[in-house]
């Protein structure tokens, strides 16, 4: 059933309050909501705690967003290009554990997650139509599945192998109904108090990821090795080559992505420190621990809060944009030009409303759509959604 009431439009006049500045060139008598907009997703069941995961464009324009909520269980939600709701659904108390990223395939997009009592590894597909997702593939011998990344060719999926102590990267084909290949590293130690504390938002939550270079001859993985949090390199085949080791389970790599080159835009944490670099220079085959690359330090960002590093074209210029949220609860964007050491620019969002990084991309119209999570009245953890036209984001690199 649709419930039109699930979003709340946050109206011109009250946007100043919410957002700092956010649209104080949209608040004029040309302000158009389908240009620039803040929405929060408001529920009717209050005791429901959401933390966004990922967000992908749908063929019609709109977006589908992917979260987990009281826990390990999964909502997804659609709406319009405007962020108007759509529409919404819980998925059966058996799938839980959804793990970031959406997956596109021919028009369709696909997630991964897990069975509550078996721990293995469904593929799920979103029908749009009939405002569902249905399991279309498991994979039993994939268990406690942590993130997944899809360069087109395969899709890759980080898991933790309990009766071993060992973290898994398994890929598969583009279709994801084989296994291709499969490599792992050894963690020496039982870290799974740690993985259910993650997936069931009852403690630190672990930068997890995948990722494969552009030439597609070295894929990286974050997530435990060797007793620490760790970077570790794999060739094409999946066998490890290298090796960036965290300090322990309190430091390491927040997020990563492969520039080429073996030249990396990064994030890394050592304890309650967060630092960039958006042009790091990484060896496939080094041993040595994550602090030892050179980073600038962001002493006023979360480290326990999502990072997020992609590559956007603004006005023909190519930039590698961070998203970050910051001690106070703001999120903050910095923009790098391509090779460049430096912020372009930096980016604040929010100030008396609480936000949390989750994701962030160009719309069809060219301006930039926010993933966060908000936090209304103090208590209510909800979804929303804040999008920059296309002017307010080229004047923001201008």
């Amino acid at each position: 059933m649709k419930n039109t009431r699930f979003c709340y439009t946050i109206p011109c006049k009250m946007i100043l309050l919410v957002v700092l500045g956010l649209f104080f060139s949209s608040c004029k008598d040309k302000y158009k909501p389908e240009e620039s907009f803040i929405k929060i997703y408001d529920d009717k069941d209050g005791n429901k705690n959401y933390v966004p995961l990922s967000m992908k464009r749908t063929s019609d324009d709109g977006y589908l967003i992917l979260s987990a909520y009281n826990g390990w269980n999964i909502h997804i939600m659609k709406t319009d290009k405007t962020g108007e709701f759509l529409w919404k659904h819980d998925l059966p108390s058996n799938y839980v554990n959804a793990v970031p990223n959406l997956i596109e395939r021919n028009g369709a997009l696909y997630f991964v997650c897990m069975d509550a009592v078996g721990l293995f590894t469904y593929i799920m597909k979103v029908d749009e139509g009939a405002e569902q997702a249905t399991d279309v593939q498991e994979f039993t011998q994939i268990q406690y599945p942590l993130y997944v990344h899809d360069n087109q060719d395969a899709v890759y999926i980080q898991n933790y192998n309990r009766a071993t102590y060992e973290t898994g990267v398994i890929e598969l084909d583009a279709e994801m109904t084989q296994i291709q290949n499969f490599g792992s590293v050894q963690i020496y130690t039982d870290v799974e108090d740690k993985i259910v504390h993650h997936i069931n938002y009852t403690g630190k939550r672990f930068p997890f990821s995948v990722s494969v270079t552009p030439e597609n001859n070295n894929v990286l993985l974050t997530g435990f090795n060797n007793y620490s949090f760790s970077t570790v390199f794999m060739s094409a085949n999946l066998n490890a080559t290298g090796v960036y080791n965290g300090a322990g389970f309190d430091g390491g790599l927040n997020a990563v992505m492969p520039l080429g080159g073996n030249q990396y835009a990064l994030a890394r944490f050592s304890f309650s420190n967060l630092y960039f670099n958006p042009n790091a220079s990484l060896s496939p085959t080094t041993i040595d621990i994550a602090e030892s690359i050179p980073a600038q330090g962001k002493s006023e960002l979360d480290p326990q809060k999502p990072v997020l590093i992609k590559s956007l074209l603004i006005n023909g210029e190519n930039y590698t944009v961070y998203l970050a949220t910051t001690k106070s609860n703001q999120l903050q964007l910095s923009f790098y030009p391509q090779g460049s050491d430096e912020p372009k620019a930096l980016k604040y969002i929010g100030q008396s409303v609480p936000l949390s990084a989750a994701d962030f991309s160009l719309t069809e119209d060219e301006g930039l759509i926010i993933l966060t999570q908000t936090t209304v009245l103090g208590s209510f953890n909800r979804i929303a959604t804040i999008k920059l036209s296309k002017e307010e984001l080229e004047t923001i690199v201008d």
